[in-house]
């Protein structure tokens, strides 16, 4: 059977129709809706019965209304089948708002618009797609995805339904699991299930550090340059964030102590450093462990893409290494898998799992349990392992790709960075060569990179450009390549 009802009409309460006959106040209501938007062009109208029933009115008020409304040509009706909006009323101007937001208010958006700027370039970039040697773009056609996609339709089915219900605050225990195994097999990291808290993504990992290991007005060390989003997000809960150089050994600790004595935490990429690609040496991590034990200071040791170097390169995670209890290990698998994949990890001192994984259940924005669920078999099905061992062999492929085609056709005042970690190389450039406008080039011939200069948000002097080379197929690879430096021969 056809059913009556149409769109929901609203009956209007004003002065203008206070004063009117009951079908004229229902022709008001259908010119106000109209007007308004609530009902488009071609929408059908309910029935007159049905009307009548919502309104409790009399059906014959409905009807004069609809004739009325017909002589105007503001609806048809059709005989057994409805009557339908066919013209429209211009909606009246929505009157403009004369008060002024609070002084508090307008610093508030100032502050914002300016630490989201680098975050929406980044979103507007990936909504449409992640451009060649954008130090972004992942190697997402070598991802195994016909296997997620089957482990995500197990999660939905009959045996795992109760995972309809949610996950517990810290994590679907079989996750944790997967995660402790994981960092050991592929970061040689010794840890528990009970010290994981299953997280969101990095944001929602250092929102929590923030909002429990540090007080608004406290400092925090924290590498420069880097993704500028990370500073902004600290600083928007009341953390004052100095920015830390790096020398050929990494974060400079002996710096750090000069530039803000007291502070209470330190953030840094020991082993994949972005942009500069320096990996942190071990006695700067020993000088760093030093600091945070005699402080009472914190350090987050961020995880990102570690698994993509080899295990014989890799140095002891700070973690492993820490004997107070003050390191925390921050990571993702995004890098690793795909983007999307909005699933990181805590890796917790056994003194804070119990805080931390209570509070993520006020704070936190919880993983949907399917996808946990299916991330745990592909970590323990061997899934992941295999991805990443033939990642590793791509990447080096590419890596000497990089070493024979673009390195020696640098111009001699261009300096390449360290490139045995990560998936992006810096190129540091002579001041003659402003990297805003080599960009600029270089995007004029559909190429894309970032400039050093904007990710370094508290030393304007640096200059260069940063390009990833983990996203493309060798020929488009060494096509992007060349590009880059024909370009920089002629700057």
């Amino acid at each position: 059977m056809k059913s009556a009802a149409g769109v929901f009409i609203q009956p209007v309460h004003d002065a203008a129709s206070a004063a009117l006959p009951q079908w004229a106040r229902i022709a008001h209501a259908v010119r106000h809706a109209a007007a308004s938007g609530a009902v488009l062009r071609g929408e059908r109208l309910p029935s007159a019965r049905q009307l009548a029933q919502d309104w409790r009115v009399s059906r014959g008020a409905v009807e004069d209304a609809f004739a009325e409304l017909q002589l105007e040509g503001l609806i048809e009706r059709r005989v057994g089948d409805g009557t339908y909006l066919s013209g429209a009323i211009a909606p009246a101007p929505a009157p403009q708002p004369q008060r002024q937001a609070a002084p508090e208010a307008r610093r508030i958006l100032r502050h914002s618009l300016a630490g989201c700027a680098s975050a929406q370039r980044d979103s507007a970039c990936r909504l449409q797609f992640v451009p060649p040697l954008h130090p972004r773009r992942t190697d997402l056609d070598e991802f195994p995805l016909e296997t997620w996609r089957r482990l995500l339709l197990q999660a939905h089915e009959a045996p795992q339904h109760a995972l309809l219900e949610g996950a517990p605050c810290g994590g679907l225990p079989a996750l944790r699991q997967a995660i402790a195994h994981h960092l050991a097999v592929h970061r040689g990291l010794a840890c528990t299930a009970a010290q994981v808290l299953v997280i969101n993504g990095p944001g929602e990992g250092m929102q929590l550090v923030g909002r429990l290991l540090l007080q608004p007005g406290d400092t925090m060390w924290m590498e420069n340059p880097s993704h500028a989003s990370l500073p902004w997000l600290m600083q928007s809960m009341g953390i004052r964030v100095c920015g830390v150089p790096l020398d050929a050994s990494g974060l400079d600790v002996a710096a750090a102590r000069r530039l803000a004595p007291a502070a209470r935490a330190g953030y840094l990429h020991p082993l994949t450093q972005y942009p500069l690609g320096v990996r942190t040496t071990p006695a700067r991590g020993t000088e760093l462990l030093a600091w945070a034990a005699q402080r009472g200071a914190w350090i987050v040791e961020a995880n990102m893409n570690d698994e993509m170097v080899p295990p014989a390169q890799q140095p002891p995670t700070l973690f492993s290494r820490d004997t107070q209890g003050r390191t925390l290990l921050l990571g993702t698998f995004e890098g690793v898998a795909f983007p999307s994949l909005r699933v990181g990890y805590l890796v917790l001192p056994p003194a804070l799992a119990a805080g931390f994984i209570g509070a993520a259940q006020v704070y936190g924005e919880h993983v949907p349990a399917p996808v946990q669920w299916a991330l745990a078999e592909f970590i323990d099905g061997g899934h992941m392992t295999a991805h990443l061992q033939a990642q590793r062999k791509r990447n080096a492929r590419k890596r000497e790709l990089v070493r024979r085609c673009l390195l020696p056709a640098l111009p001699a005042t261009v300096r390449a960075g360290p490139m045995d970690s990560g998936l992006h190389l810096c190129l540091h450039l002579p001041p003659t060569m402003k990297d805003t406008v080599v960009t600029e080039r270089l995007r004029a011939q559909h190429v894309f990179v970032e400039c050093l200069s904007q990710l370094a948000w508290q030393d304007p002097g640096l200059n260069g450009i940063v390009l990833g080379y983990g996203g493309l197929p060798q020929a488009a690879l060494e096509q992007g390549l060349r590009t880059v430096a024909r370009v920089l021969a002629a700057a």
